[in-house]
């Protein structure tokens, strides 16, 4: 058996960096309840608003953890986002693992997006009018554009739950970041011989750190 993987995603950790003006965005589009607005008319609005929001320097780790939490747990469709992450090791899970796991994995993102509201530069974001439908979900294309450096092409993909929209993926320069993120954990759990309970050692490690 092999042995677990110190640091769970230091590739995908490092993509994430290169990005971190985008990503910063993708909080952004949880910050705010829909209500009945579009969803391109959303992600313009509130990511403009929170782009705002980020040049405040006065946010220590804690207090970004604890508004990163707020903004994920709200807006985020957590369970979906988390099942699909896992892939078909989620079918394994009994009710209990799935309940531990999927705290680890809310853990794990606020850990992960909290340090890259540091990192805002400048960036602003540009939305193109209108939404296309794709399985079931809506996605609205913008572009990310830097103070130095090409513009990045972002895809937003929402579903409505409840009359409200909620984020189930970011899709970079035609890359899923939730996909990505899928095979980093069963990279893990595979180079472990195949048990999850590696992938949660893992985590709580990254989560610690």
């Amino acid at each position: 058996m092999r042995r677990i993987t110190a640091n769970l995603a230091p590739r995908f950790t490092a993509w994430l960096s290169a990005t971190a003006g985008l990503l910063m965005l993708a909080v952004a589009v949880l910050a705010s309840p829909v209500h009945a607005v579009n969803a391109d008319a959303f992600i313009r609005e509130v990511g403009t608003e929170t782009l705002q929001a980020l040049g405040d320097r006065s946010l220590d780790q804690k207090k970004r953890e604890a508004v990163v939490r707020k903004l994920l747990t709200e807006h985020l469709d957590m369970e979906a986002v988390g099942r699909f992450c896992l892939g078909r090791y989620s079918r394994s899970l009994n009710e209990t693992q799935q309940k531990e796991y999927i705290g680890l994995f809310q853990d794990y993102l606020v850990k992960v997006y909290s340090a890259l509201l540091s990192q805002y530069n400048g960036e602003t974001l540009t939305v193109q009018d209108g939404t296309r439908e794709i399985e079931g979900a809506q996605l609205v294309s913008s572009q990310i554009l830097r103070p130095s450096g090409p513009p990045i092409r972002v895809e937003w993909k929402l579903v409505d739950k409840s009359g409200e929209h909620k984020v189930t993926d970011v899709v970079v320069e035609g890359v899923s970041m939730a996909f990505t993120q899928r095979q980093q954990f069963e990279s893990v759990i595979q180079n472990n011989g195949g048990r999850v309970q590696a992938l949660f050692d893992a985590m709580k490690k990254q989560i610690s750190r």
